[in-house]
Order: C-alpha cells, then structure tokens, then sequence
C-alpha cells in the first residue's frame, strides 16, 4: 500500500501537539497508519501524541499476526491493539502522574491496519478514519465527543454540530486516567473497490467535509502516482491541509492519506 502524510502547525499555534505514523510491515503484508492529536499543558500534548504513536506501532509491528482463519485474525489483531492502546495509555498516565508540567495530558488515537483486505479501524476521541472510492466516501471511525453524544442521541443534527460552542470537547483520550476504552471495527475492502483511506486530527475535519474528501480524491485520482507511487497522495494532502487553514486553521492539521487496491 502507498501512503503519505503530512502534520502542519495551523494559522494559530504555536506548536504542533499532532503526531502520525505510517509503515508497510509483516513481511509487506500489512500496513499501519496512525493519527493522535494530543492536549495538556506546556509542550505537554507534544509529548503525549508522540508517546502513544511510538509505544503503539512498536508493539503492532513487533508482533506479526499468525492466525489464517478470518474470524481468529479479527480476534488477533483485536487483542494486539487493545494491549498496544493499554499500554500507551499506562506509559502516559505515568508520565502524567510523575511531572507536573505533564499533569492531566492525553491524545485522541486513530489507527487502520489493512491485512491481507481486511481494514481494522482503531479509535479514541475525535481524530477521524475516512473511506473514499468512486462511489461514496464515509467515516469509519465514530467520534467520542460531547457534540457526537448529542447527535447520537437526537438533541442536534449533524448541520447544527457543526457550529456548536462546544464541539471540540472530548469524552475518551488516551492517558487522561488509569484506562482506556477503545473502539475496533472492522471492514472487507473487497466490499468497497479500490480507493484511499485518510486519516485526520479534527484540525483538518472540522473544515473538511466528506463530499470535499470525495472531490479531492476524485482529482487525485486523475494524477500520475509517478516514480514514487505518491504524486496523487501528495496532491490531496496539500489540498487538505490548504483547505483547513484557509478556513481558519485554528489547530493542527495532520493528513495521512494512502492509496489501496483490491
């Protein structure tokens, strides 16, 4: 699988508190993208994000999947990401609990692992997972956000979300307490045709919606990959992260895009 990605500070900070990871690994079998958006004081969200991307991908990528049978490899990588997420979470709670400048720092997480067609979607707060194809584009992750409780319980629409006062507020993060909670799913990218995958913190998804992913990937499609294989992913990543902060770029933007075929 071909990616690339690209983290930009935005209009307003200071510093960039996003992190991203992106390798081809088992044997090229497989492919892991990550996303966190870390929060905390001083430099703290810095170190948090980076924290949870480095102990998280360490731990997928040391640890092959071995299973053949498609129900025991869902079990597998089930339990491979929640030791992976449980033990970033430890590593930044004790970092938190340890330094008071660090104190109350976490991270949203969201991570894919594609594995032989099969797309596992991994998520912890408001950093978003989309699907694009031809045919439609969709977010595979689900928000844990106070707005999305809102939503989800039928208070406001998906519409008046959008300019609600309280919308970057989060109710799961990475490292905020002694555990975490994460959801997994899972999708047979057979059931899709061949598309790309994004991979975003809320810098970039709080000015892009999914019918302006769809254009920007319907365009890069058009684009020569080139030598590298990524002239079309880099194109939309550029348009991506213009787009956010030409809306206002109030945050980070980070945009890991990849480029799969079935």
């Amino acid at each position: 699988m071909f990616y690339y990605g690209q983290s930009d500070v935005g209009m307003h900070r200071k510093i960039n508190e996003d992190s991203y990871w992106a390798e081809n690994m088992w044997g090229q079998e497989a492919t892991l993208l990550v996303v966190c958006d870390g929060m905390g004081g001083h430099k703290a969200g810095e170190v948090a994000s980076r924290t949870a991307v480095e102990t998280f991908c360490d731990m997928i990528i040391s640890s092959p999947c071995l299973s053949y049978k498609i129900d025991d490899v869902k079990e597998e990588l089930r339990r491979k990401i929640s030791a992976a997420v449980k033990e970033a979470n430890t590593k930044i709670y004790n970092l938190s609990k340890k330094y008071t400048e660090m104190s109350g720092m976490g991270t949203t997480l969201v991570a894919a692992i594609e594995y032989k067609g099969l797309l596992v979607v991994a998520n912890i707060g408001d950093s978003r997972m989309y699907i694009s194809t031809p045919a439609k584009t969709l977010q595979l992750s689900h928000d844990h956000s106070y707005v999305q409780h809102l939503i989800d319980s039928n208070i406001i629409t998906k519409e008046e979300a959008k300019s609600y006062p309280r919308k970057n507020v989060i109710t799961r993060a990475v490292g905020i307490g002694p555990q975490a909670e994460v959801d997994i799913f899972f999708s047979d990218l057979k059931t899709w045709g061949n598309g790309y995958l994004l991979l975003c913190s809320d810098g970039l998804s709080n000015y892009v919606s999914e019918k302006d992913i769809s254009n920007t990937f319907n365009r890069a499609s058009k684009i020569d990959p080139g030598p590298h294989g990524t002239a079309d992913l880099e194109f939309a990543v550029h348009e991506f992260i213009t787009a956010a902060n030409n809306g206002g770029g109030a945050d980070n933007i980070t945009a890991l895009t990849a480029r799969y075929s079935i």
